[in-house]
């Protein structure tokens, strides 16, 4: 894991908002992710968002750490959701569909409700 990179979770109602505090998800960071949603979704929180507003990049490796987030949510039972997609995030999520099997909401107030 990249040292710039921290990730925090927070309780918000029935959903758990996991704040990604980096510019880049990447190769380098990627596992780091995973392994927290993972560890959130196994003690039982099941309706996870992602807060991306501080992330400026994402490569291939940060696509498949939202695809693996969904995945695990679903096959908990709960759902999976992002928010806060800066411009070359929302061009890349939109470009490869993904804003179409992922709810993508605008800012935390919508994602929560």
């Amino acid at each position: 894991m990249s040292s710039d990179t921290k990730i925090n979770s927070r309780e918000s109602g029935s959903k758990t908002i996991v704040d990604i505090e980096t510019q880049n998800v990447d190769f380098r960071n990627c596992e780091a992710i995973k392994s927290a949603v993972a560890g959130i979704v196994a003690q039982g929180r099941k309706e996870v968002v992602l807060n991306l507003s501080k992330v400026s990049f994402m490569d291939s490796s940060g696509l498949g750490v939202i695809l693996f987030c969904k995945r695990v949510c679903e096959e908990a039972g709960g759902k999976f959701g992002a928010f806060g997609l800066q411009s070359y995030v929302n061009n890349l999520v939109n470009l490869t569909n993904l804003n179409k099997t992922i709810d993508i909401f605008q800012d935390e107030a919508e994602a929560v409700h």
